[in-house]
């Protein structure tokens, strides 16, 4: 896998945005451009930060990424499915309550990686909120989540550990000795 390098990012501006974001309205994550000098602006966009100038409220935006957490959780089934047929012989049938304790298994495994993947995302975010989802308004508040990054490269691998996190569990993980023990 390539490596991936994170911006460094100097303590005062970090410190600057814990401080000093929005924490409410539409404009939640950004930093207003009047409590910011000319240097920490001209830092920030170095870092990926958007220049807005309202004419309100001119504002530093940051980075964001908004993870949809329904998505996701698909996707991560598919992948699992996906491995489990070439993993398995040919015409094992998969129904009933082989099928239902399967369904278990990968939702039990996604709600572990969601965990993790939550708590790196919130390692390289300063905010986090949730939004709403069209489809999804009987869950609104829990299908969509938008993290704000201090930097675009922590976005981007953020980004990258999420993708990495919905395909199918490695060969050797105890996944696969349950999946096993369905198919015997």
């Amino acid at each position: 896998m390539k490596k991936v390098e994170l911006d460094v990012i100097d303590r005062e501006i970090k410190d600057q945005i814990d401080s000093e974001h929005l924490t409410e309205g539409p404009l939640f994550g950004s930093v207003p451009q009047k409590v910011l000098s000319d240097d920490l602006t001209r830092a920030l966009q170095r870092l990926g930060w958007i220049k807005r100038d309202y004419r309100d409220l001119p504002v530093m935006e940051s980075p964001q990424a908004i993870m949809d957490w329904d998505s996701l959780s698909a996707q991560h089934r598919d992948e699992v499915l996906h491995a489990i047929s070439h993993r398995l012989p040919q015409g094992t049938p998969w129904v009933g309550n082989q099928y239902a304790i399967l369904g278990e298994l990968i939702d039990s495994l996604w709600e572990q990686w969601q965990d993790e993947i939550r708590v790196l995302l919130n390692s390289w975010a300063f905010a986090a909120a949730w939004a709403g989802h069209a489809d999804h308004n009987d869950r609104v508040v829990e299908s969509r989540q938008i993290f704000y990054f201090y930097t675009v490269s922590m976005r981007d691998a953020a980004k990258k550990a999420v993708a990495v996190s919905i395909s199918a569990p490695p060969a050797e993980d105890d996944f696969w000795q349950y999946v096993d023990a369905l198919n015997g």
